[in-house]
Order: structure tokens, then C-alpha cells, then sequence
């Protein structure tokens, strides 16, 4: 005895209404086939820690090679036995307009394995709120602003340099109480109390919200990249262009570009790809360097160490900064860098900033992530912060293990 599954019954009893009623071998043809059944995937945590929100990024090509229908179709993704959907995301990674990863945010117990279920949608995931967001801000001298709902940046752009402003490539930290988006408002509150005198609106004052209290200066700031020339920095001037190719919802990408800038001899050009994700306190960056001039140079990637900070590092491979404010009254801002195992920097102090040294040579790029913290935010001492700077290293370098069904099988794992 054969045994027709739901998939079977529903063409079957479609068929059997157009023959019912009359219609012809065309409209019986035009019965649309069932879709392919679910893609199952194994994952697993090799680590003995729990990874909230943390991205999972599949090739999907691996999906094209089971399911070569689904390459026009929304997919929806669900841990198997549940019925809400996971936060997804189809991703360029290389910027470009052809999406060849799809993103997926999900919780993990320490080595535990669980089963994740794709298969098509009526429509791409969509949250009731992206917690990324990213804008140029030209009312505010071109700066560019990015956050999640736990952190915000910004970087400045050439028209605060060209008015005879600060000129910096280092990274601002604005500190925020998760998990509210801040920088339209800050900007526009700002902005109100320029225009009506009153000092008491600027973001440089916590309204409940938070504040901008760090000191870039002629720094790294939290990330920002030099030249390492003579056992000092050589830094770019502002940013000229950024652009965004992906602004969530589970991942932020944008690229920015230095106008090219002497360093000794040579000249360097610099193009950086950051990239943030929803949940996540750290930049992930991948900046190439073009270097006319010379065969090689030592850049650097660092953050800065004002008055009374206290500093950290496991060599280069971190380094944690438990900063001072401007104000004294905004507590501690957290800051720090990471590398993933395997790759190697040497560790330097210099120009009021702890540094990353890389050697590189022409179209030579280098890795890092930087990230943040505040103390009256969720960041309640420095032992904390050293702590998630470990478990962020550690999860860089172990990423999430996926067991795929064989290709062109239309059986699971």
C-alpha cells in the first residue's frame, strides 16, 4: 500500500477539482507543484559559554545547491519545534547588490547542538524594530553616525575640517542606556539648543538617555587607524566618502574612505569596511591600505588612554582601556580592541593611545574589532568589560559549526 503525505493530498486534490469541473489538460498543467520540503541544518557551539545574539553566517550557496527553486523566495528561518522566526538577513559581504550570505541571529547553550529549519515565505523578515541604524549627518558637519541598541559611534566628515574644525579619523563613542536609538535625537536636541542659546539641550549633557562625554582629540579614539612612523601616529585626515550597504536587521555594513595622506616618505591611501551587529558591542573592521612610496610600513589600530585611565592587554591580541570621561559625573566609559586567535600584532603605547602594530605592504589589508562599554549603562566595572572582551575573543575564533544535508538530496540531516 502507497501512503501520500500532506504534500501528495494537496495536489491530488487539486487536480481533482479542475478534472471535476471541467477544466482542460491547460488548467490542470498550470497546477503548481508543492514546494520542496524544509532544509534542516545542524549547529553547534563548540564553546563552553552561552552565545546570545550571536550571527550565524550561512553560504547561500549551500541553500541553492538543495533547494535550486527557493533562489527567487523569501526564506524564513526557525529552530525546529518552535514557531516564531528567527531574525534574518540576505547579505552582500562583499557590498555589492548580490546578496551570498544569509544572516541568522539566534541563542546557543554551551556544546549544544540544535536544529535549524528553512524553508520559503510569503515576505523577508521583517522586526517590529531594527535595532541598527546608521545616517550621514550633514546638519552636523558631515559626521556619520552609526548604533545598535546598546552602543553608538560616529566619525567626522570633511566639512567639520574644512570650517576650520576638529580634524580627526578616530571613532567617538556617544554612551546610551540600551536599548533606545539616540542619534536623531541627540542631534536634534542638540541642534534646538544651539538655536535657542540654551546650553542645557547640547548631547554633551545626559537627559536621561545618556551623553557624548569621550574625548576624541588628535586620537585613535575607540578603533580609529595610523601610520606608525618613527614610534608615533600619523593619522588620516576626516573621512571623504562613506556608504552603506547594509543596514539590518541583523547586520550594519559601511565603507569609508581617507583622502590619501603623507606618512614619511610615502603616501597612503586607506579604505575601511566596518560592520555591527544587532546585539553585539563591537566594530568588526577590515581596512586595505594602497602605499605609494615605500615596500612596506607598520600601520596601527588603537585606542586612546586619557588621564586616569586604566589600561590592560593580553599582548596586542587585546587590549581594554577603563576610560575617563569628560565629565566626571558620567562614570567610566569602557573601550578596547581585539584580534581573533592566529592573528599576530605587536603591542605599543604612544601618543596618549594603546596600539595594534601591523606590518603591511601594497593592497594589504588588516583585522580587528573595537568596542564599548559605559559604566551607567550595562558595563558596571572593568572586570566585566575584561571578561566580554574575552568572551568576544573567543567567540570570534570559534565560529558556530554547521552540518549540512548532502547537496542535491531532498532528505534532511
Amino acid at each position: 500500500m502507497y501512503r501520500i503525505g500532506n504534500h501528495g493530498r494537496c495536489l491530488v486534490t487539486a487536480l481533482l477539482t479542475c478534472w471535476l469541473s471541467g477544466a482542460g489538460p491547460e488548467a490542470m498543467a498550470a497546477v503548481p507543484h508543492a514546494d520542496p520540503a524544509p532544509l534542516i541544518i545542524a549547529v553547534t557551539n563548540p564553546l563552553d559559554m552561552t552565545r546570545n545574539n550571536e550571527v550565524l553566517s550561512l553560504p547561500l550557496v549551500q541553500v541553492w545547491q538543495r533547494r535550486p527553486a527557493w533562489k527567487s523566495r523569501a526564506l524564513a528561518v526557525r529552530e525546529a519545534g518552535h514557531a516564531d522566526r528567527l531574525p534574518t538577513q540576505r547579505y552582500a559581504s562583499d557590498g555589492g547588490a548580490a546578496p551570498d550570505r544569509l544572516l541568522v541571529r539566534l541563542d546557543i547553550a554551551p556544546h549544544a547542538t540544535i536544529r535549524l529549519k528553512i524553508q520559503p515565505a510569503s515576505s523577508p523578515y521583517t522586526p517590529k524594530a531594527n535595532l541598527l541604524y546608521a545616517r550621514h549627518v550633514p546638519e552636523r558637519a558631515d559626521d556619520f553616525a552609526w548604533e545598535n541598541g546598546l552602543v553608538a559611534f560616529r566619525i567626522y566628515g570633511k566639512a567639520l575640517e574644512a570650517d576650520g574644525g576638529l580634524v580627526s579619523s578616530g571613532i567617538d563613542v556617544w554612551s546610551k542606556r540600551p536599548p533606545h536609538h539616540v542619534i536623531d535625537e541627540w542631534y536634534r536636541r542638540d541642534a534646538l539648543g544651539q538655536r535657542l542659546g540654551d546650553p542645557t539641550l547640547s548631547y554633551h549633557i545626559d537627559h536621561g538617555d545618556g551623553l557624548d562625554s569621550y574625548n576624541v582629540g588628535h586620537s585613535p579614539g575607540d578603533g580609529g587607524t595610523a601610520i606608525w612612523l618613527n614610534g608615533a601616529p600619523v593619522y588620516a585626515h576626516n573621512a571623504t566618502h562613506v556608504r552603506i550597504t547594509a543596514l539590518g536587521p541583523v547586520r550594519l555594513r559601511f565603507e569609508v574612505d581617507y583622502a590619501p595622506w603623507q606618512a614619511g616618505k610615502a603616501v597612503v591611501r586607506e579604505h575601511k569596511v566596518v560592520t555591527l551587529d544587532a546585539g553585539s558591542r563591537f566594530n568588526r573592521q577590515t581596512v586595505k591600505y594602497r602605499i605609494t612610496g615605500a615596500h612596506q610600513l607598520t600601520v596601527a589600530a588603537g585606542v586612546a588612554v586619557h588621564a586616569g585611565a586604566k589600561l590592560a592587554h593580553a599582548g596586542a591580541g587585546r587590549i581594554a582601556v577603563w576610560d575617563t570621561p569628560q565629565r566626571k559625573s558620567a562614570g567610566r566609559i569602557a573601550t578596547g580592541l581585539v584580534l581573533p586567535q592566529g592573528e599576530s600584532a605587536r603591542f605599543a603605547v604612544g601618543g596618549d593611545a594603546a596600539w595594534m602594530l601591523f606590518q603591511v605592504t601594497d593592497a594589504d589589508t588588516i583585522s580587528f574589532a573595537s568596542g564599548a562599554g559605559w559604566s551607567k549603562g550595562d558595563m558596571p566595572d572593568f572586570r566585566t568589560w575584561l571578561r566580554c572582551l574575552r568572551d568576544y575573543r573567543m567567540r570570534w575564533s570559534h565560529p558556530l559549526q554547521v552540518r549540512w544535508p548532502a547537496a542535491n538530496d531532498g532528505r534532511n540531516i
